[in-house]
């Protein structure tokens, strides 16, 4: 195992990638509330346009550790993670699925109060998915790396969305 000076560059493109998706899908659920807020500012094209813009973002970052990024460097590390690694990775095309899913719902949508409540709770369930699919990385990388991959460094915890 190698320590975590020599693996720094991966852990920090993983922290940075992490963060910038945490704010992405913090602007996405802020413009599916202003949709159905008192001023009703964002319509169904602007939730359509940010959820297009979550998928594409979603798409480059999982191409991403699917060529040859963080996640083959760990297996390669430690080669007894390939199932997980797999399993993980068998992840990106449900979640993908899973925005084009909401996109189209947002689509469909004829701007009623029950349609909107229902497209805010599909886009939490996918945020909790998104959430339970980077602490699966998050375990993977600490096994491979011995390295605390939250962004601090090995004796203190941060949170990701910081």
């Amino acid at each position: 195992m190698r320590n975590y000076d020599e693996c720094r560059c991966y852990v920090d493109h993983l922290i940075s990638e992490h963060r910038r998706m945490h704010r992405m899908l913090h602007q996405a659920h802020h413009a599916m509330i202003s949709a159905h807020g008192p001023d009703r500012d964002a319509t169904s094209a602007d939730i359509v346009k940010v959820l297009r813009q979550v998928h594409d973002e979603l798409k480059h970052h999982f191409a991403q550790e699917e060529g040859g990024g963080c996640m083959d460097e760990a297996v390669s590390l430690c080669p007894t993670l390939t199932a997980e690694s797999r399993r993980i990775e068998a992840e990106h095309p449900q979640l993908l699925a899973e925005v084009d899913r909401l996109i189209a719902q947002a689509l469909d949508s004829d701007q009623s109060v029950q349609k909107r409540i229902e497209l805010e709770i599909g886009f939490e369930d996918l945020r909790r998915q998104l959430d339970a699919h980077e602490a699966a990385e998050n375990a993977l990388l600490r096994q491979a790396f011995g390295a605390n991959i939250n962004g601090a460094n090995h004796n203190h915890m941060l949170p990701l969305d910081v």
